[in-house]
């Protein structure tokens, strides 16, 4: 066989696109016994790479893998025929891990093919084809990667997967293989939610003789800053910095911004401005997250003025500001309640000419009047103060205001709704759009200054935009609802939440059952016992307390209105046996029975007795009695102004002869009393006498009540008819 004639036949095929013709003839070669690569120069190889990256760019990704398998067996490199960056991406794309880890095998570095394929399906978070590379990279390679073990673990982090993680490095430990402080650092940095999990990884891996490197000290401290385990951390950052003393470490900058964080959250700004004085001393220049933490530490402990200056240092020491820099101080000045500063800075920082309009006097006084809901003025910064330490970095460090940024200035608006309002539109104008806590907060406003069908419109108007309302926004407007005392449509609200398959969270349950003190029905306790039910259903811890005062308020609920049933046409009540809120309770719905029945054309023909309670003639006074009474002629006099008079009731029960009893001296007392309970209260075995405490509402007194009543409907509707 000429070698030199096939080898030109090779080269025409390819050049005429016959790539599968080429196939045959290489087969027939091969049967032959000649090599395959020496029928292939460097153009012969260029031409299949030409045939090979179209069908990869088209989507062709199983025909180009089939033929560069087909090209391996014939001893080919297949190394540079297509791009392998191309081929996995496709085959993520496509979710096909079988035909990635087909196409990684065929070439030399195929352990570093694989990791690679792993950590893209943990991008695209999807932890399945990920595991699937992983086992079949185990039966590939001819030894445990670490590489692709740390990726794995990565691609779980990524997918939110940390118990798949435990179980690929407990998998390691049972086979006997020590990992390498990259893939212990990998299994604590995705578990570093878990703080107890880790330390045990952490000595888990002393036993072992890995050696702890600074990102797992950082990770450590990392850990400590989620779990807000001050102490600890204070101890992991002293061993570091003693071990920085022997030489062993050198602390980094993200070092140092973590043991910042941990501070700033515990709401520590001292403790946090000593570690700043670390890093300089160490000769560690902060970085822009080592910055923000540090403002950040001093706006969460409410130093407005130490965070602003910290912000200054950090211009002059050159460091570019994030977004997030500028929004932290913003919010310090919010929480602050120096509303008129934040948008002073606001407006300095971004050069906005939509305050020109008002001069600084007057918005100052505009936010300062507004108050902080609780009838406090808000404190205000003078004029000129609050912008001049920046003027001179607008142009260095420009500011893109962010959603967030916005947010936090309609918080600033207090009770200002137009103004929040014309905020909402100043974002859609900036090309910005309002998110769900923009709307709650607006919600929120319009609820503070009273407007409660304004906030009910918002979160119809957000619906209307485009933004399904969340649990947030509708558990704002419930608070509105509830804080406004319309249960009526708070709980309205909650069911259409759940029409919308929006399910509460524990706020939403909480707003809703600590209004129980302001029920004035039974259906409405029932609906709230329902929603105690839903709460334990959704897996929130129940709170017995409102379980135990929902269902004693269901149960005197019940009890007033089987009351008012048997006793329509009587104006007596019994109050033995009741708490001075229960007696409260039962003693309003009487009253509230009356003015209904008045408004219908039935007047009063009865003083209303009242029965507190019998006692032993010579016995004194019980306490709980005592109180009951107090509480109820407090209740009539002082808050009704109806007229009360006290009476006690001797009954001698040693000799009834010729006496009247109870029954025959006070027609309503067995209305009150009931002929079976007589006997047991007069005591056949005693000789003492029962004294029954009672309080007699004049039917006069009640008259002058009702009439006054309808006289103020009567001028109420008339100037609503004016």
């Amino acid at each position: 066989m000429n070698v030199e004639l096939v080898r030109k036949g090779i080269l025409v095929g390819l050049r005429e696109g016959k790539v599968w013709t080429v196939v045959g003839v290489l087969k027939k070669v091969q049967k032959l016994g000649f090599s395959s690569p020496t029928l292939f120069d460097g153009s012969a190889m260029e031409l299949l790479g030409r045939e090979c990256r179209p069908l990869v760019k088209s989507g062709k990704v199983q025909e180009a893998v089939d033929l560069m398998e087909i090209l391996a067996g014939f001893q080919l490199s297949i190394r540079h025929l297509v791009k392998p960056s191309d081929v996995i991406k496709h085959c993520v794309h496509n979710r096909n891990p079988n035909l990635a880890v087909r196409y990684a095998s065929l070439l030399p570095e195929a352990d570093i093919l694989f990791s690679t394929i792993i950590h893209e399906f943990g991008r695209r978070r999807d932890l399945v084809s990920a595991l699937k590379a992983y086992e079949a990279s185990k039966k590939n390679l001819n030894g445990p990667n670490m590489y692709v073990y740390r990726t794995i673990i990565d691609a779980c982090g990524l997918c939110g997967d940390y118990v798949q993680s435990r179980y690929i490095y407990e998998d390691l430990l049972n086979q006997k293989i020590t990992p390498n402080i990259y893939v212990v650092n990998s299994l604590m940095n995705v578990n570093a939610h878990d703080l107890s999990y880790i330390l045990n990884v952490y000595k888990n891996m002393q036993m072992l003789g890995v050696r702890a490197d600074m990102a797992s000290y950082n990770i450590l401290l990392k850990a400590c800053c989620l779990a807000g385990k001050v102490d600890l951390a204070q101890n992991i950052y002293k061993e570091v910095k003693d071990l920085e003393s022997a030489g062993v470490l050198k602390l980094d900058v993200f070092t140092y911004s973590t043991i910042v964080k941990v501070f700033a959250d515990a709401k520590l700004s001292q403790m946090a401005l000593k570690i700043k004085q670390d890093m300089l001393s160490a000769g560690v220049s902060p970085n822009t997250i080592a910055w923000s933490s540090l403002i950040n530490a001093c706006a969460n402990a409410g130093q407005v003025e130490q965070a602003i200056l910290l912000f200054d240092e950090m211009l002059l020491a050159g460091c570019k500001p994030n977004t997030q820099c500028f929004n932290i101080i913003l919010h310090a000045c919010v929480e602050a309640c120096q509303y008129d500063r934040a948008f002073r800075l606001f407006q300095s920082w971004t050069g906005s000419k939509h305050w020109d309009s008002f001069d600084g006097d007057h918005i100052s006084s505009t936010y300062s009047n507004l108050g902080d809901g609780n009838g406090n003025r808000i404190p205000t910064v003078p004029n000129g103060k609050s912008n001049a330490h920046i003027s001179n970095f607008a142009e260095r460090f420009p500011f893109m205001p962010t959603t967030a940024t916005y947010n936090i200035l309609i918080k600033a608006c207090g009770t200002d709704y137009y103004h929040a309002k014309a905020l909402i539109e100043e974002m859609k104008i900036v090309g910005l759009s309002p998110n769900h806590i923009s709307w709650s907060i607006l919600i929120d406003i319009y609820g503070a200054s009273g407007n409660v069908e304004g906030a009910l419109e918002i979160l119809r108007t957000m619906r209307d935009s485009g933004i399904k309302p969340d649990v947030i926004a509708y558990t704002t407007a419930i608070k509105v609802c509830v804080e406004s005392k319309n249960l009526k449509q708070a709980f309205s609200l909650y069911e259409e939440m759940k029409a919308y398959e929006i399910h509460p969270n524990l706020v939403t349950y909480n707003t809703l059952l600590r209004a129980r003190n302001r029920y004035g029905s039974l259906h409405e306790v029932q609906q709230c016992l329902a929603i105690y039910q839903d709460m334990r259903k959704a897996g929130y811890k129940p709170n017995d307390y409102y379980l135990h005062e929902l269902i004693e308020e269901c149960l005197l609920l019940e009890k007033v209105a089987v009351h008012l049933q048997k006793n329509a046409d009587s104006l007596a009540i019994d109050l033995q046996g009741l708490t001075k809120v229960e007696a409260r309770i039962v003693v309003l719905a009487v009253l509230r029975m009356t003015k209904e029945n008045y408004a219908l054309g039935h007047s009063v023909k009865d003083d209303m007795l009242i029965i507190i309670g019998a006692s032993k003639a010579d016995a004194n006074p019980l306490r709980h009695m005592s109180g009951v009474k107090d509480a109820i002629t407090k209740l009539l006099q002082d808050e009704i102004g109806l007229q009360v008079i006290a009476a006690r009731t001797r009954f001698p029960l040693n000799d009834t002869k010729g006496l009247k009893s109870p029954i025959d001296s006070d027609p309503n007392f067995e209305a009150i009393m009931g002929r079976n309970e007589l006997p047991m209260m007069m005591g056949r075995h005693t000789r003492r006498p029962v004294v029954l405490q009672r309080l007699k509402v004049t039917k006069k007194s009640l008259h002058y009540w009702l009439q006054r009543k309808e006289r103020a409907n009567r001028i109420l509707l008339g100037n609503m008819t004016v």
